[in-house]
């Protein structure tokens, strides 16, 4: 008897966990698919830089105007969603598939983004090139100095609190 190697038993667990998890949701969701009819995800490597985090998303086949990428307003969610076609031309002529592992169809990836890490909003760029997806994320600058301690007042709450007040805040306003 011949033993498979593990890397392809580990191949195959995947292949069919996806198969499950495509299945699910694809009841849950009802949503007509394209392709083979399966929800994917394409792989992603997240790394930091001194200056940015760096997401950078596998999608040989796709085209850049079929990619949408968006960070959410906390700044802490990025989704990357957009479609890999295969046309009519690639499936005509086929009689048999012996071995289909390559996704069709629409995705959708939320990345939870590193809370430590404070984004720069302004400066998002994202590039697609040679079936890499890269986004950079510029990093908000660190604050040379710290902040110094502030000593709040604290007051009764009565009148002449609010006589001070107002007096500190003349005397402010005239220098």
């Amino acid at each position: 008897m011949a033993f498979k190697d593990y890397r392809d038993i580990i191949r195959q667990m995947e292949r069919e966990m996806q198969q499950l998890s495509d299945e699910a949701f694809r009841g849950f969701f009802a949503v007509p698919m394209g392709g083979a009819g399966r929800f994917w995800q394409p792989p992603v490597d997240i790394h930091e830089t001194e200056e940015a985090l760096l997401v950078k998303m596998e999608l040989a086949g796709a085209r850049a105007d079929d990619l949408q990428v968006a960070l959410s307003s906390d700044d802490r969610v990025l989704t990357i969603s957009g479609a890999r076609g295969e046309t009519h031309l690639d499936r005509e002529g086929r009689v048999r598939c012996h071995q289909l592992e390559i996704y069709f169809g629409p995705f959708e990836r939320a990345i939870a983004l590193p809370t430590s890490i404070p984004i720069e909003r302004d400066n998002l760029k994202a590039t697609y090139r040679d079936g890499f997806l890269i986004i950079t994320l510029p990093k908000k600058p660190t604050p040379k100095e710290k902040p110094q301690t502030r000593v709040i007042p604290i007051s009764n709450g009565d009148a002449s609190d609010a006589q001070r007040e107002n007096q500190v805040q003349t005397e402010s306003e005239g220098e």
